[in-house]
């Protein structure tokens, strides 16, 4: 409460001290003027919150591996997946002979940690098929039982950048069962229950002592499992059977101790946001972890005192990331998303645009040489307005996360200052009128 205090002392002397125009109008009939100010020292007030869980079924991308560091804490994510089964009409009068069964997956450009390092992958068999028939869904904090032992293993080393395939060989006696089993046309590939029953699916699980979690595209091609076979009749030919991952029934999972870091302490639920002077002045963002922010400007409404009438005539947001938190091994969000809530924290709308139809995005600028300029922006002219001088169960909040899509596929990160003392903190830069009769 001190600090609120004192921040709002000093807007008001800042307030008057940031008059740049000044003008008499009609001083024959009534003395008065309009005078123009600026302002940058609005308090905002941003916060952390942390949601329960995010929905990671049916997503294009899947995020597999294991990093740790003193900032977020040790994060495992495990990609769970059922696979489609396949046709198959074999000739009695060919033979079938195995060459490989192949996992093939393609980077989807997204890491966190270190990508020169390699990453140890266990295949478990999951237990039971995935069932989601009581209008359950599968989430980052979804935990599925698996079999005790896996049934493979197998070494990854991530290159993000790059865009060709990342083929691992699974045993061939995994290849040589399952081509037996369709040249005998057995029905458990004659639907997708039968086969799923048979095979409920893998987990692909990180050791722990891993230091990149690496994306992966989950489509017809990638983060799919292909029996590769010759077809001898007449002729040897070359053939090849994929089993896709059946994306309704896959999802990424998230296991994230926290323990030791400036996050230990917070609960899930908006009710449980925590300011950014709890935070040591920081607030945090991610997706699949699923920390957001929540903002307030609880000083606004001290430019009331600058005059008798006072109009607000534009107001902008900037978001500055922590100098060094972001680019060596993360990734900062490209677009962010702003929501307007009203006092119980219910979703009301986006933050637009000035055509009242674009969704803001917060117009990411980055400082490639020296990593200080680097922020976000929104102009927040019309919240400002429709929120000056409202108190109380009138006036509204804005919540701050990644994009839908970002938040349930990637682990892109922005921790944001609000350091009052650096130069680039969080700040909402207001200009204003006022009206006086004198």
């Amino acid at each position: 409460m001190k600090r609120m205090i004192f921040f709002s002392v000093i807007t008001l002397s800042l307030i008057m001290g940031c008059r740049d125009e000044n003008s008499q109008l009609g001083a024959s009939l009534v003395e008065s003027t309009f005078s123009n100010y600026f302002t940058d020292t609005c308090m905002v007030d941003i916060s952390t919150v942390l949601l329960d869980s995010i929905v990671t079924r049916g997503d294009s991308i899947c995020q597999i591996g294991y990093y740790q560091d003193e900032t977020w804490g040790k994060i495992c994510a495990s990609y769970y997946a059922e696979f489609s089964t396949v046709d198959f009409t074999p000739n009695e009068t060919h033979s079938y002979r195995l060459d490989s069964l192949v996992l093939c997956l393609r980077h989807s450009g997204h890491y966190w940690g270190d990508t020169l390092s390699e990453q140890r992958i266990s295949v478990y068999r999951l237990k039971h098929p995935i069932d989601l028939s009581d209008d359950e869904d599968l989430y980052n904090s979804t935990r599925l039982p698996l079999e005790e032992t896996p049934v493979h293993t197998f070494t990854l080393r991530p290159r993000p950048g790059q865009t060709e395939e990342v083929y691992v060989h699974l045993p061939d006696e995994w290849g040589e069962r399952l081509l037996e089993r369709l040249v005998e046309e057995d029905e458990v590939f004659d639907s997708q229950d039968d086969f799923k029953n048979e095979f409920p699916g893998l987990a692909f699980v990180p050791e722990d002592n891993g230091s990149c979690i690496t994306g992966y595209l989950v489509n017809d091609s990638s983060t799919v499992i292909t029996l590769y076979y010759k077809d001898i009749g007449t002729s040897t030919a070359d053939n090849s059977l994929t089993f896709k991952a059946n994306v309704d029934n896959a999802y990424t999972g998230i296991q994230h101790d926290r323990s030791g870091t400036p996050l230990a302490s917070i609960q899930s639920g908006v009710e449980n946001a925590v300011h950014s002077y709890d935070l040591n002045d920081h607030a945090y963002m991610q997706g699949l972890t699923g920390f957001y922010n929540q903002i307030e400007f609880p000083t606004l409404n001290n430019l009331q005192s600058a005059g008798e009438i006072v109009s607000i005539e534009s107001a902008m947001l900037y978001l500055y990331p922590i100098e060094d938190s972001y680019g060596r091994t993360n990734q900062l969000p490209s677009e962010l998303r702003l929501y307007i809530t009203d006092e119980n924290n219910v979703l009301e709308d986006y933050v637009y645009g000035d055509d009242g139809v674009t969704v803001q995005t917060g117009n990411l600028v980055t400082d490639e040489m020296y990593g200080q300029d680097t922020y976000y922006s929104f102009d927040l002219t019309t919240f400002a307005r429709n929120n000056f001088g409202a108190i109380g169960m009138h006036r509204q909040r804005l919540l701050l996360s990644l994009t839908d899509d970002v938040v349930a596929t990637t682990f892109d990160q922005a921790i944001f200052t609000n350091e009052l003392e650096l130069d680039r903190h969080c700040k909402l830069e207001v200009r204003f009128k006022v009206y006086n009769e004198n």
